[in-house]
């Protein structure tokens, strides 16, 4: 007996396709979704990890650039603030310290307060600079009193002085009696006096030296 099946063909007993089969294909494709997901969390998990490494690299790098830039910054004004420091060693070397000469100098004129042996003072004082052949000193004063004795002794502390090293040439111990009713009492002894301090500057090397030297 012929029998005919209306069925559609997926319908049909015949042609259906085993369940065994499509668990089996159902298992692999839930298999190899979880391998793909799981390889994408590891790929994407571990470039993420790489870019944030790069990340930090590339800030440390830059950091450090900045700090080479520092450093050649640093040198190069090291550099500079020797060559200042040299140049203002030089300068201090060439120069005489006028304070200093003051200072000597009024320990000369006060004797540590001995005024029997002279009492001396200054009208003004001068002073005119020349690099090459040394500063002049112009001190116009006088020695209380008319005894000749104290020209001679302050011209002995004179060149006893510290500074005195430092002269190339000194006026000779000259005077003239002067009276002044107004002073007790009224003799004084005025003198000039004019002090050569040597060049600070060496004609043969062309170089600046110390006093003195």
């Amino acid at each position: 007996m012929i029998r005919i099946n209306l069925l559609p063909a997926d319908l049909r007993r015949g042609n259906r396709i085993s369940p065994k089969v499509l668990a089996a294909a159902f298992g692999s494709a839930i298999a190899a979704s979880a391998a793909v997901g799981w390889f994408g969390i590891v790929w994407f998990g571990d470039l993420g990890a790489a870019e944030n490494k790069l990340t930090e690299v590339e800030a440390k790098l830059v950091d450090r650039e900045k700090r080479v830039v520092y450093h050649d910054q640093l040198q190069a004004n090291r550099k500079e603030y020797s060559g200042r420091v040299q140049t203002i060693q030089d300068i201090a070397k060439s120069r005489r310290l006028w304070s200093k000469f003051c200072d000597e100098l009024i320990d000369v004129v006060n004797n540590n307060g001995d005024t029997e042996r002279h009492l001396a003072w200054f009208d003004g004082i001068n002073v005119k600079t020349d690099p090459k052949k040394g500063a002049t000193v112009t001190l116009p004063g006088n020695v209380q009193d008319a005894d000749k004795s104290r020209i001679a002794n302050f011209h002995e502390d004179l060149e006893a002085a510290p500074f005195a090293h430092e002269l190339s040439a000194k006026t000779d111990p000259n005077f003239k009696l002067e009276i002044d009713k107004v002073r007790i009492p009224p003799q004084s002894l005025a003198f000039p006096l004019t002090l050569q301090f040597q060049s600070t500057v060496d004609d043969n090397k062309g170089a600046k030296k110390a006093p003195g030297k």
